[in-house]
């Protein structure tokens, strides 16, 4: 059998597509609509045993009168004939398959047998089948998707590989986005591994977020995972931890779920960035999309509250990071902004700077003290979110973009204040600075940055 990577471009990149068992009527979950939505330019087949037309396409009633070549053929009929229709694929020469249906090793005996029999077909005759029970591929670059589910398009440098659907659908507000996806869902033939073997190699692609429930392919996975942290970083959030948990996920995929202190430590050999909860995984990623990368564990605080100030230096202390010591240049910067008696250090508390010389003068003056500072390696800012009829003397978010998008550090952004959510949507569109919900967000953020830069390191030496 090829190479795993010589399929990439037949299911990432299919010139032509065949679709067995589409519905017949015009409706949301329909993987022709989304396609024709999305603008795809390659050659659309349907195959359908009992109408000849769906959508203005022309359907034929067997995959044998399918004209020409077909690179990829996305199966969604009943699951009692899946196995004919791919031995039906395989005739005419397709070698690449989706199959989008569940009930197979996600379910009773005769779904496990007919999975098996799946594989045994497709293996024997070179081809490669990606699911049962998946929503496919998704390319944004080229406008293709094998998804059921609508799905918006967006050209995001983050490459999304999953075992469940919900984090294509949402991949935006999960995951931090999706150029390219892999759901493999069962992972009856390709998995987790192959499905990193392609996102690796694809330029367009800056982090890859992945899901796993289980990871069946233990050696190989942990090869091509190292592989992959060499060239990009790469975000796994593993469910199926617990005793309930592993149980579910052997029900919904199939999955089955080892020791979990045995797999954490395999996770960080490769270079793994593991992610522990669901609502952590989208920061971590844009973390890695928007911010330089992170040379050290030193952080400084720009704030306006000694309260914010030590729940950042509780939250850092758990990711590995410790408070900047600052050198003689920030220090002298905070003295010149702050009244005589207060002591200065980091965090760099700045209220009493900001009631004498004014939001603007003062945020400028200590942000750009802690970005040129050599001893800082990343600066969290804590930033006033209130309404326009306040004024503009209290705003200091055009001073944290101008100086985060000259610096070469990380720079997140804590809000606080009535128009929080507003003030975190305008900082959604920069690249160079984050905004989160919460500093302890911010701290595991920066933890995952500098966990990965200290890996790649450590593969110097």
């Amino acid at each position: 059998m090829e190479n795993t990577a010589d399929f990439r471009e037949l299911f990432l990149e299919p010139r032509s597509v065949a679709f067995v068992g589409v519905p017949r009527e015009a409706r949301a979950l329909s993987p022709l609509g989304n396609l024709l939505r999305w603008g795809y330019g390659g050659k659309v087949q349907l195959v359908h045993p009992h109408v000849r037309e769906i959508q203005g396409f022309p359907a034929v009633p067997e995959v044998s009168k399918l004209e020409g070549e077909v690179d990829l053929a996305v199966i969604s009929s009943p699951r009692e004939t899946v196995p004919g229709v791919i031995s039906q694929c395989l005739d005419k020469g397709i070698r690449a398959i989706v199959v989008t249906n569940q009930g197979f090793g996600d379910a009773d005996p005769l779904g496990r047998r007919l999975q098996e029999e799946i594989v045994e077909i497709s293996r024997e005759r070179g081809a490669r089948v990606l699911g049962p029970n998946t929503l496919g591929v998704v390319n944004s670059f080229y406008g293709f998707t094998t998804s059921f589910m609508p799905l918006e398009r967006e050209e995001s440098p983050v490459g999304v590989i999953c075992q469940s659907g919900i984090f294509v659908v949402d991949a935006a507000h999960l995951m931090g986005g999706m150029g390219l996806g892999v759901d493999v869902g069962n992972g009856c033939d390709l998995g987790l591994a192959d499905a990193l073997e392609w996102l690796a190699g694809d330029e367009r692609v800056k982090v890859i977020a992945m899901h796993a429930e289980g990871i069946p392919q233990g050696r190989e996975f942990t090869e091509k995972a190292f592989r992959a942290s060499l060239k990009k970083p790469v975000v796994i959030l593993k469910t199926g931890r617990t005793p309930h948990g592993m149980k579910a996920a052997l029900s919904h995929t199939g999955s089955i779920s080892g020791d979990d202190r045995l797999l954490n430590g395999a996770l960080r050999k490769a270079g793994l960035v593991r992610v522990w909860r669901s609502d952590d995984m989208r920061d971590i990623v844009l973390g890695f999309v928007k911010l330089p990368p992170m040379r050290g564990p030193r952080v400084a605080m720009v704030t306006f509250t000694g309260g914010g100030g030590i729940i950042l230096l509780d939250a850092m202390a758990l990711e590995g990071l410790e408070p900047a010591n600052l050198g003689d240049g920030a220090i002298q910067a905070m003295r010149e902004i702050s009244p005589s008696w207060m002591p200065v250090g980091n965090p760099m508390d700045i209220w009493p700077g900001v009631m004498k010389h004014g939001m603007v003068r003062t945020y400028k003056s200590t942000l750009k003290a802690a970005l040129e500072d050599p001893q800082v390696d990343a600066v969290v800012c804590v930033a006033l979110a209130l309404p326009a009829h306040w004024g503009s003397e209290l705003d200091s978010l055009e001073v944290i973009r101008e100086l985060a998008e000259r610096s070469q550090k990380p720079v997140l952004v804590w809000f606080y204040g009535p128009e929080k959510e507003e003030a975190l949507r305008k900082l959604r569109g920069e690249e160079k600075v984050l905004g989160v919900e919460s500093l302890e967000k911010a701290a595991k953020v920066l933890g995952a940055k500098w966990s990965y830069e200290r890996w790649k390191l450590a593969q110097r030496d």
